[in-house]
């Protein structure tokens, strides 16, 4: 089972999502990110430090959500993700597609000009 918790920090939508992003749980995920950009959320940061399994279809949702929020002018970060996860989306070659961060602080700053927030990797 997945629960997804959702909080805000002005105009950005952070989805905290805990247990597992698979074919079963995909469709709430994306029922949870459709209805963000239903109320004008565009700019999402899905955090997945509670993340304990991720397979093709739960990449698949999370790279959709990339697309989704790109048409409607946002974009899509993910947070916190464990390392299994990284590698997974690394392997499936969406970490090319989707931009990661440390944490939450890092993911949700990256959206508001002038922040401090670097990009997993980012040696500045």
């Amino acid at each position: 089972m997945m629960v997804i918790h959702t909080r805000y920090y002005h105009d950005v939508a952070i989805l905290s999502v805990d247990g597992r992003l698979d074919a079963v749980s995909g469709p709430r995920f994306e029922q949870a990110v459709n209805e963000q950009i239903g109320a004008g959320y565009s700019r999402l940061v899905a955090d997945l430090k509670k993340v304990a399994y991720l397979n093709s279809m739960g990449i698949k949702v999370l790279i959709k959500a990339t697309r989704q929020t790109r048409q409607h002018g946002g974009d899509f970060r993910i947070a916190n993700a464990k390392a299994h996860v990284k590698h997974a989306l690394h392997l499936a070659g969406a970490d090319s597609l989707i931009k990661m961060y440390p944490n939450v602080v890092g993911a949700t700053a990256s959206y508001f000009p002038g922040s401090i927030g670097g990009e997993v990797g980012d040696e500045a």
